[in-house]
């Protein structure tokens, strides 16, 4: 964005005449001032006013306090014939809701307000799609969130803006705070079309009796006519008011060239109300009003209830930051003072005191507590910490006062890193949804067809019956549960695991878990706990155990490989000053004019020829060595996981192929392999051979799962058809899984492979259900079996079925 100034702009109307936003002065009497982070700013013109208030209102007011110089003055012209949506495209103002990836491909996530149904979603999709430079664009139905990947020298984003404000939603960077305002705006929107048309379907409705009891009993004709016009001014706010909604997204939806559900409904109470109004103005032919409001009611309650239900879980970890204290407490100067949360820096101490929420991934300095960490792992019993443990940002302290020393900002919490793979989408949808997209969209237009066919036929049979068994036919029909099957069962799934500790990468991963052939597992970390125990100690010279245990200890100290962790729990009193680690093989030290080694056969035989092979037990060997006389080899054991042989069972139960598939080329492989049951072992295998096996495994048809938790995991579990990261994985392995383990237990993956089974049968049976309901229904309504009002109950009550089917995934497992 240009600028015609280097001066930093004033916060504070007081002490500047100069616009807050472009810096030229603002003239005498001019009162354009915007509310900007709870202070008055002025502006100079409507221009400056209008970017102003579209900048706080999409909530990026600290864009204000990050620029550096003050802005060009909008042209308001310009501004309300572009909808000022090129404000957008200016990086300061889009940093906070756009990201730029190393291809050069920009990602950018919007919050949608008045999509309502899977229509809404799939013209936005599909409109987006087909234009040149946009990569992607998946909408969020139950966030109302649209993910953009797109090529910033062919489209811009203010474009993108712009492109779908002509399609009639309203658009915004999507923000948490903004998806809640947004959530609770339209729920009270929804509420008060839903009260209005229940009052007026009371209203009509005792008319309507009224009029039916006259019909039956006779009435006069001025007393009929009165209610009739009762009853049309009633149905006519109604269908204006509550039923607006369907006429402007039917509308929307049929310029850009789609069929949606929106349209029948509409044409629906369109057609009766204007039949009504004619009979009402001739006092000839019969009147539909109560049918009108009616189905307006029903279909309003069935599509609030159904948002309801699908919005419910939407925020639980969107929300995640919000639970964080907004002040905290924290070291300065020797003193305790409350700060902002977000002011904190690595390195700060903070006191978290007893029932607060730890504000930040921190090291326990002082202080022994219980902390509650069911946020990560579902896990309600407390963990227990003392100095030198880590806490986590959004966990609780429950027992005693703590100091903790921050170890970052809240970005690199583990709570925001968790909050990135809930937000992460993959860029294409399941097939099923595909599918069920492509057979709702062009269900429309066969439901017109058999309309206009029941009332050409019905014309003939019973002309008087031939409107309302019409409308019951454009009621009845329900391609919206089609649509919503696949959906709302992925979204419930995930919410379930997500309960049970399992964080869901990707809805694509659910289905592909479902068809899975093969269960790989890595060793280290994964069906064993990573925490090496010093076993066996076998002398080789005349030094007694303590002292070679002493200079194992201290050479160990300077390693951070995961074997060195079972010697550095040792106490000792010899001190290496300095020693020199070597990549895969040990530690070299000197002390005393003498050299030691501690590490593989290979590396220790180098200096000492003498150094016998390993003995032969299933261990870890670990040999140490002065000059050329060998000391001692010390075996370590890695401890399985408790679950790991039933996490193996049940996967062989489950008619899975169970592989182990290790870097590690030693003993421990096959004995841990035997240990569980594991028929299938691959050891010594790098990161690209186990690239190569997983493909190879492919290309016979197999679909993959593979479960792992280090840096070498890292491609394999990117390649794999599904792929879970266990607790305590690296950040890289985190970053290509599928699956997160945020909890210790193994059986989660499991659970997780159960529950993606139930997902699929269930996906099966919204689709069954949908297809069924539709199959039956129609025919029954075109019969004339089933009046308007009862097919706006059934169409409700087909999309809400489906919906309440699918929240049975939403379980904690």
């Amino acid at each position: 964005m240009q600028t015609t100034t280097s001066t930093t702009p004033s916060s504070s109307p007081d002490e500047t005449l100069a616009c807050y936003h472009c810096g030229e002065e603002v003239p005498d009497g001019v009162n354009y001032s915007v509310a900007i982070r709870g202070n008055q700013q002025p502006m100079c013109c409507p221009g400056c006013r209008a970017v102003a208030q579209l900048i706080a209102g999409s909530g990026l007011e600290s864009f204000y306090q990050h620029r550096t110089a003050y802005n060009e003055r909008p042209n308001l012209s310009e501004l309300e014939s572009s909808h000022h949506y090129s404000l957008y495209d200016d990086p300061e103002v889009n940093r906070g809701f756009t990201q730029q990836d190393e291809h050069g491909t920009f990602h950018s996530r919007l919050l949608i307000g008045g999509i309502s149904c899977a229509a809404c979603t799939w013209l936005i999709e599909q409109t987006l799609n087909r234009i040149e430079g946009i990569e992607a664009a998946v909408v969020n139905l139950g966030q109302s969130r649209l993910d953009v990947s797109f090529n910033p020298e062919k489209v811009t984003l203010g474009k993108i803006f712009e492109r779908v404000d002509e399609l009639g939603y309203k658009t915004r960077p999507y923000q948490t705070h903004a998806l809640r305002e947004q959530i609770q705006a339209e729920s009270k929107a929804g509420l008060r079309q839903l009260a209005v048309a229940g009052l007026g379907m009371m209203q009509v409705g005792m008319f309507a009796i009224a009029l039916h009891a006259g019909d039956l009993q006779g009435m006069e004709l001025e007393y009929q006519s009165l209610l009739r016009w009762v009853s049309l001014f009633v149905a006519s706010f109604v269908v204006f008011y509550s039923a607006r909604s369907f006429f402007s997204s039917a509308w929307r939806h049929l310029k850009a060239g789609a069929l949606v559900m929106d349209l029948p409904v509409s044409m629906a109470i369109g057609i009766a109300w204007i039949a009504s109004l004619w009979a009402t103005a001739t006092g000839d032919g019969q009147v539909y009003f109560d049918s009108v409001v009616m189905f307006t009611f029903f279909l309003l309650l069935g599509r609030f209830l159904e948002r309801r239900a699908r919005q419910n879980d939407s925020q639980a970890w969107f929300d995640a930051e919000s639970a964080l204290p907004t002040a905290v407490t924290v070291q300065r100067n020797q003193q305790w003072v409350e700060v902002a949360r977000h002011q904190l820096s690595p390195g700060d101490t903070v006191l978290v005191t007893q029932g607060e929420t730890v504000p930040v991934d921190a090291l326990v300095v002082k202080g022994d507590s219980s902390i509650d960490e069911s946020t990560f792992n579902g896990e309600h019993l407390p963990r227990s910490v003392k100095p030198g443990d880590t806490v986590y940002a959004g966990t609780v302290n429950i027992e005693g006062p703590l100091e903790v020393t921050a170890l970052g900002t809240y970005v690199d919490t583990r709570l925001a890193a968790l909050q990135r793979s809930v937000e992460f989408a993959q860029t294409e949808k399941p097939p099923m949804a595909r599918l069920a997209d492509r057979i709702a969209s062009r269900f429309i237009a066969l439901v017109l067809l058999v309309t206009a066919a029941t009332a050409t036929a019905w014309l003939f049979v019973d002309p008087s019956r031939a409107l309302w068994i019409s409308l019951s036919v454009l009621v009845i029909s329900c391609p919206c549960a089609l649509a919503l099957a696949t959906p709302a069962a992925l979204t419930g799934a995930a919410s379930g695991l997500r309960r049970a500790g399992v964080i869901v990468r990707g809805e694509n991963a659910i289905e592909a878990l479902s068809h899975c052939t093969h269960m790989l597992f890595d060793k280290t970390g994964t069906l064993t706990k990573g925490e090496f125990q010093l076993t066996e100690t076998h002398l080789l010279s005349t030094a007694s155990q303590s002292e070679v245990l002493g200079l194992a200890a201290s050479l160990q100290a300077f390693s951070s490989h995961p074997l060195a962790a079972a010697f550095t729990r040792l106490e000792t009193k010899i001190t290496f000053e300095q020693a020199l680690y070597h990549v895969g093989a040990g530690l070299e030290g000197q002390m005393k004019g003498h050299s030691y080694r501690i590490g593989s056969h290979a590396f220790c035989s180098e200096t000492c020829p003498e150094l016998p092979p390993a003995p032969s037990e299933p261990h870890y060997w670990i040999a140490l060595c002065r000059d050329d006389q060998p000391l001692a080899w010390f075996g370590l054991k890695d401890s399985v996981r408790e679950e790991a042989a039933a996490v193996v069972r049940a996967a062989t139960a489950g008619r899975l192929k169970v592989e182990l598939l290790t870097g590690d080329s030693s003993t421990q492989g096959p004995a841990l392999a035997k240990e569980l049951n594991i028929a299938t072992v691959n050891v010594g295998f790098s990161p690209q051979q186990k690239m190569a096996y997983v493909q190879q495994l492919q290309r016979q048809g197999a679909v993959v799962a593979m479960v792992g938790d280090g840096l070498n995991d890292a491609p394999v579990l990117g390649i794999a058809d599904v792929s879970f990261a266990v607790a305590g994985a690296t950040e890289l392995a985190r970053t290509q899984a599928d699956f997160i383990l945020a909890g210790v237990d193994l059986g989660a993956v499991i659970r997780t492979w159960t529950t993606a089974r139930q997902c699929t049968h269930i996906i099966r049976q919204n689709l069954g259900w949908a297809l069924c309901y539709n199959l039956c229904g129609i025919p029954l309504a075109a019969l004339g079996y089933i009046p308007p009002w009862m097919a706006a109950i059934g169409m409700s009550a087909s999309s809400l079925l489906v919906v309440l089917n699918s929240l049975r995934l939403n379980r904690a497992q």
